[in-house]
């Protein structure tokens, strides 16, 4: 047999060879791919791992960060608890020193507590107050750089005041203004809230908290020249208290009083029926009238004549009191030559009454008015115009006396009980009100939904009440409840007598946001048939409304105090003879709690008892409690010592303009 290669068979040698080394190539390259994409994914776990580490090295940063706030907190828990030792011994101190008849005894804030915990005779001087800024500080002007006497402030509000008589008008418009022109005993620091000497330049307190005793100053005299005394603060207290006043918002707070009696010229004494839980402020902030001016008019003219404004204060009316008329558009007042204290720097401090926003704004542009509320609509506009930027200073804060906005359902009108007189329908009412939407649309969030009449930066509210949720469903159950149906298949509510589910929502007149509001709300309770008809009112319409109690709903607004007395709007004696409970709200549960609160001196059992109130008006809804309110205003630049304070903007008497930017002068 022959056994040699032939040709073909080497061939086929090679091909075999060749294929092998291309195998062999190819899974070189294929192992290298695979070697490469290993490497890269070694590296990058080599990358994460770094990146894991790096995260828990900031996760351990951050446990220590958490546990040194903690410790800082529990630090400053413990701090504020030694605190809270310290001024209660201080207190003790305070009682143990008046027992001794010291006459130096340091100051407490009245709303911590103070003398009013029945701290023993103590008496409150001017001396202790010689190194407080806030009662100098427009003593201090002349020294600040650019200071010059003259010029006018011109403000303006959105309505036509109806009356600039105290007593009488009892609006914010009127409060404002008298603020200028009437003195007080007292005022509060605008920063602290703490209460310092004005007319009285000290004061006593008794030891079981009954008797306030105050001395004058020597120097204060009304704008005529003549001196003010004590008996022009008994005068005012026995004119108060006359039934042939129509003053029954004071009435309700001075009924707490057993007598106020001048002991001679400087010395009057407050002699209280009870202890109340805001005594200090109750006499310190009563508004001093004239004995020899306002003497001379009968209860009737008093009542009728709507300017009578006249005081002792650092400005007085430019016209006579007597002949001021409402809807003149503006109110002047002038500096008072005769008063005691720092000479104010403004010649004039003038109120317009401009009812149209867009006409305001003008005004505002053209040098026709210093200050312009922003209303929440046009916020974002006019806080990004770069000529109003140039103009005037843009300011926006909360203060604890804002108040808030509310619509009240009247419960009885003309003598019948009113759908409102059932509480869920007034919850129903309430949660067929889409607040947090309205603020945020309408108000552009510068609003806050509100749960009752505390403000939320002040010491009697409760904060864990939540508003009532916008809740359509739970709403139409409540009404099915209270047995107002669609009996008839027309889309509208009826009672269980028949009659439509109906009403008129009294609102003012002239407000872009307002309007809307109503739109929404009327449009969200016409969904679960309920007809809610707008009713657009100017303020003396509407005050005569209130006055009357001929209305169905009505959406006003509080303005805020720091120790706010609900006496006034829920209690049920507050029902008749004027009163401001006009919703006709009776809760003897209210009565008993109101009643005691202000009777409790103790502060923090007084916070208990007004806390509870909040629980139950928040359960009730005799309002729907709409919006806490926060300020957006913008001020010409030419206005020099703008400050903003816990109490809000400060008062014009304490503004100047610099002489090159002055624009008025007197005629």
């Amino acid at each position: 047999m022959d056994n040699r290669i032939a040709v073909k068979d080497i061939i086929l040698i090679i091909l075999v060879l060749g294929v092998g080394v291309l195998v062999a190539m190819s899974m070189w390259m294929q192992d290298r791919r695979q070697w490469e994409r290993l490497d890269q994914v070694v590296s990058q776990l080599e990358d994460q791992r770094e990146s894991v580490n790096l995260y828990r090295q900031e996760i351990d940063q951050m446990k220590a960060d958490q546990l040194a706030l903690r410790t800082g907190v529990e630090q400053m828990s413990q701090n504020v608890g030694d605190m809270t030792a310290g001024v209660r011994e201080m207190v003790e101190v305070l009682k143990q020193s008046a027992a001794k008849g010291s006459t130096n005894a340091p100051r407490l804030a009245d709303n911590a507590g103070s003398a009013l915990e029945g701290a023993g005779d103590v008496e409150f001087s001017a001396k202790q107050f010689d190194d407080d800024p806030s009662f100098y500080r427009v003593a201090d002007l002349p020294q600040r750089e650019g200071f010059a006497e003259g010029d006018f402030y011109i403000d303006a509000f959105s309505a036509t005041v109806k009356s600039l008589t105290p007593l009488i008008a009892g609006d914010l418009y009127q409060d404002r203004i008298s603020r200028y022109v009437l003195d007080t005993l007292l005022q509060r620091d605008l920063d602290t809230l703490e209460w310092e000497p004005s007319v009285a330049e000290s004061w006593t307190v008794s030891e079981d908290g009954l008797t306030f005793t105050f001395k004058l100053r020597d120097d204060v005299k009304f704008s005529d020249g003549v001196p003010l005394t004590a008996h022009d603060v008994q005068f005012t207290y026995e004119w108060t208290m006359n039934p042939k006043v129509a003053a029954p918002r004071a009435r309700a707070y001075y009924q707490k009083f057993d007598h106020i009696k001048a002991l001679d010229d400087h010395t009057v004494e407050f002699k209280f029926r009870e202890p109340y839980f805001a005594a200090l402020g109750l006499c310190g902030e009563m508004q001093i009238l004239a004995k020899h001016w306002y003497g001379k008019f009968s209860e009737d003219k008093f009542n009728e004549t709507p300017g009578l404004l006249f005081g002792s204060g650092p400005y007085k009316m430019r016209v006579d009191p007597e002949t001021w008329k409402p809807g003149s558009q503006k109110i002047e007042l002038v500096r008072s030559d005769n008063y005691w204290g720092p000479r104010a720097p403004l010649d004039r401090v003038i109120w317009r009454e401009i009812l149209e926003d867009t006409a305001m704004e003008a005004e505002f542009r053209n040098g026709g008015v210093d200050r312009l509320g922003v209303r929440p609509a046009s916020f974002r506009k006019l806080s990004r115009d770069n000529n109003l930027r140039a103009k005037a200073n843009l300011y926006e804060y909360e203060y604890v006396n804002s108040g808030y906005v509310y619509i009240g359902w009247n419960q009885k009108k003309n003598q019948r009980a009113t759908p409102f007189a059932d509480k869920r329908v007034r919850q129903a009412m309430t949660m067929l009100i889409d607040r947090d939407t309205i603020a945020k649309r309408v108000y552009d969030n510068l609003w806050t939904t509100a749960t009752g009449p505390y403000h939320p930066l002040g010491w009697q509210v409760d904060p864990t009440i939540k508003p009532w949720p916008y809740d359509p469903e739970r709403a139409k159950q409540l009404l099915d409840e209270a047995g107002f149906t669609d009996r008839d298949g027309n889309g509208i509510r009826e009672s269980p007598s028949g009659e439509p589910f109906a009403f008129k929502l009294i609102h003012s007149v002239g407000l872009a946001e307002t309007t809307q509001m109503v739109l929404l709300m009327k449009d969200a309770m016409k969904k679960v048939g309920v007809d809610l008809q707008p009713d657009p009112l100017d303020w003396p319409a509407m005050q005569q409304k209130l006055d009357d109690r001929n209305f169905d709903a009505i959406m006003l607004g509080w303005g805020g105090v720091v120790d706010t007395d609900v006496y006034q709007m829920f209690h049920s004696d507050q029902i008749e003879d004027g009163g401001d409970n006009y919703t006709h709200y009776i809760s003897p549960e209210i009565d008993g709690l109101i009643d005691e609160a202000r009777k409790t001196v103790d502060r923090d059992k007084c916070q208990v008892l007004w806390r509870k109130v909040h629980a139950i008006l928040h359960e009730d809804q005799p309002y729907t409690f709409m919006f806490n309110r926060k300020a957006v205003v913008y001020v010409d630049k030419r206005i020099d010592n703008v400050q903003i304070t816990n109490m809000g903007m400060n008062y014009a008497w304490e503004f100047f303009v610099p002489a090159a930017q002055q624009r008025h002068t007197q005629p």
